[in-house]
């Protein structure tokens, strides 16, 4: 598929990369990038090849939001509307549907949202246009939107409410249902600097 796995050494390359551009820490990106899509290996499982209609993506994305935006994506990507891997909706424990799904590539940027952050990370990436299911061009989104969540300031709690702001925006930020993904953002992103400190000693 369109997938382009990286491995951990290419991953922190690019988000030192990225970092030393946004300022925000590149285990932090590397943290968030695990927790939406483990590095670009997990994408999404609705809108592939072969999926029934109630995955497609005039299923699970929101109308007047995003079909439009994904529309002129993939076509001026030259990719396939039809075929182009994408997120499913959330389901609650009882397996009722939650919102809408439609995220997109290893950051797991909404259409709507991508196109909005296009000309920035174009300019960041020298790519035009910026492609979200490739990895560096995701991961150059990714340190985008968490600085402008406040990722920047590097103190642990901005950075656990950046995290939240990827996850559900500014306005939900804040709810206890969300908490666990930022308590799991923080947890990798400590992870991940013992490994990047072992990677630089080495």
């Amino acid at each position: 598929g369109i997938s382009q796995k990286v491995t951990f050494g290419e991953a922190v390359e690019i988000a030192e990369w990225v970092s030393a551009r946004t300022g925000v820490r590149a285990e932090f990106i590397l943290a968030v990038l695990t927790q939406e899509s483990n590095l670009g290996k997990n994408v999404g499982t609705c809108n592939r090849a072969g999926d029934p209609p109630s995955k497609s993506w005039k299923a699970v994305m929101k109308p007047e939001r995003d079909q439009v935006p994904f529309v002129a994506v993939t076509k001026e990507l030259g990719l396939d509307t039809d075929t182009t891997p994408v997120s499913c909706p959330m389901r609650d424990a009882n397996g009722e549907r939650i919102g809408w799904g439609g995220a997109m590539g290893p950051a797991q940027f909404i259409p709507s949202t991508w196109v909005l952050y296009e000309s920035r990370i174009a300019a960041v990436a020298g790519s035009n246009p910026p492609n979200p299911w490739e990895p560096r061009d995701a991961f150059i989104a990714a340190g985008i939107l968490l600085k402008d969540n406040g990722a920047a300031a590097g103190t642990w709690g901005a950075e656990r409410l950046a995290a939240l702001r990827y996850l559900a925006g500014w306005k939900n930020a804040t709810k206890s249902a969300y908490a666990f993904y930022g308590d799991e953002v923080m947890a990798l992103a400590e992870k991940y600097q013992r490994q990047i400190d072992i990677l630089q000693r080495n």
